[in-house]
């Protein structure tokens, strides 16, 4: 029977790409005659300019949607067309600037003139490869302390092997460092300054500008301010934080506060790494809970000689557990203070704040909890995010794209998708999202939903390491 199904969904398949190559050979006619004839290179590379031509017998303003195989929507533009030939500029990439899958594609184009008719158009045309670019560059802090330079990091990520150069400028533009890496780890991989010239000087502390491309793709580059400061502030001490996740009904002002809260956590070399809570200040008690290190934030009740009282979500079961750790198991970390993600478990939404403002709110699938499963429930608290951990993995036969880890096994990722041919079938997970679906992570669309400008890619490129995450308990 499966294999029927599987069949049955080729033939479909292919019944799709003929008629979408009918539609590149025969242009779309209006009752009047008029044409509107849409063509595209037969190969498109993403990350490669290329001309999308459309013949227009009117001016108007125009939409042009990329769809697969599988009708799934990978990019949506608006343009103004003359009367004529339209050349109109594109790199192979969809919303967001998302590498595409090779294989077949289509652009439907619905053009509305100026004096008010509608013609409509379509070309198929094939992606296949990429030239290789630089994807993004996170740094890991606005500021490099030059006592201890070798905390900081660039992560980066590219889309084929590639040589990535990195410059940096003093604030009269004159170029003080720079450093070719190849970049090669299908993972992604960092790159590190420590505020060195050369082996024998370092940088003075200032204001500098910081520009990473690849050396094949440089029109594709990411520049961002550094401070470079000579001394790092002495570690904070771990004390009472009052509460470390908002309380519904809060003001974004509100929530933004408590999100920009330094973060104890459990000092390790690994997120993955458990530490357990006791119900007295003695290893020896019972145990309540157990906890990660690294990212899972801790609420603080009170500091005793050597001990700290904390509360937090234990990973096992996901519940709320009070319990006493040794205060020499714990750092403070602050929380980067460009974004930070408020996911409700009730409402199954994630919101992004950027500077303290809402800019999208986008449905998710956090864990499913079964019987006998119960450590499928995604922990409530507060987090932050780790290194990037590259562009996919598979699970179960399914693969998840752009994958953030907040907290050791558990990560944000778009929806799980099943290859049929060159096409991602995404359909039986979006259809579960707004619900519990997930066996402990938090799913994400790949394409833009309703009016928010934010989708899994946007997520993966934009959110640089330690970014704050706050799940809310339902």
């Amino acid at each position: 029977m499966v294999g029927k199904k599987h069949c049955l969904l080729c033939l479909l398949l292919l019944f799709g790409f003929f008629c979408t190559f009918l539609s590149l050979i025969v242009p779309a006619v209006a009752e009047n005659g008029e044409v509107l004839s849409v063509s595209l290179p037969e190969t498109v590379k993403g990350y490669t300019p290329c001309k999308i031509t459309v013949c227009s017998p009117a001016a108007g303003e125009a939409v042009l949607r990329l769809y697969d195989a599988l009708d799934n929507l990978w990019l949506t533009r608006r343009d103004t067309l003359s009367e004529g030939e339209n050349k109109l500029p594109w790199d192979g990439l969809g919303t967001h600037g998302e590498r595409l899958l090779a294989g077949p594609y289509h652009f439907q184009v619905t053009l509305e003139t100026t004096d008010g008719r509608e013609l409509t158009g379509s070309a198929s045309f094939q992606i296949n490869a990429t030239t290789p670019t630089l994807v993004y560059a996170l740094p890991s802090s606005d500021i490099l302390y030059l006592d201890h330079g070798e905390r900081w990091f660039v992560e980066v990520y590219v889309s084929a092997e590639c040589l990535v150069a990195m410059e940096v400028r003093n604030s009269a533009g004159k170029k003080i460092f720079s450093r070719d890496t190849t970049i090669s780890d299908p993972d992604g991989d960092v790159i590190r300054w420590s505020g060195a010239i050369n082996d024998l000087k370092k940088a003075p502390a200032g204001e500098y500008t910081v520009r990473l491309y690849s050396k094949l793709n440089p029109s594709y580059d990411f520049t961002f301010p550094l401070t470079l400061t000579e001394t790092s502030p002495p570690d904070p001490a771990v004390e009472t934080t009052g509460p470390v996740i908002p309380e519904r009904g809060m003001t974004d002002a509100e929530i933004w506060k408590i999100m920009m809260k330094p973060s104890v956590v459990i000092d390790g070399n690994g997120s993955f790494l458990r530490f357990q809570l006791y119900t007295r200040m003695n290893s020896s008690s019972r145990k309540t809970g157990s906890l990660r290190c690294a990212t899972q934030g801790l609420e603080i009740l009170g500091v005793e000689g050597n001990w700290a009282q904390v509360r937090a979500w234990s990973h096992d079961g996901g519940k709320e557990v009070t319990g006493y750790i040794q205060l020499r198991k714990l750092t403070v970390c602050s929380p980067n203070p460009h974004y930070g993600i408020l996911i409700d478990k009730r409402a199954q939404t994630l919101t992004v704040y950027e500077e303290g403002v809402p800019i999208g709110t986008v449905p998710v699938s956090t864990g499913l909890a079964t019987k006998g499963n119960a450590y499928r429930e995604t922990p409530a608290g507060a987090f932050l995010t780790d290194v990037h951990i590259g562009a996919s993995f598979a699970q179960d036969g399914w693969r998840y794209d752009y994958p953030l880890r907040y907290d050791a096994g558990n990560i944000i990722h778009s929806t799980g998708f099943k290859r049929i041919g060159r096409v991602r079938d995404y359909s039986k997970n979006l259809e579960l999202l707004g619900q519990k679906a997930s066996h402990g992570c938090v799913r994400v669309s790949p394409f833009l939903t309703g009016d928010s400008p934010i989708n899994m890619y946007w997520l993966w490129i934009h959110l640089p390491y330690h970014t704050r995450v706050i799940i809310l308990n339902d």
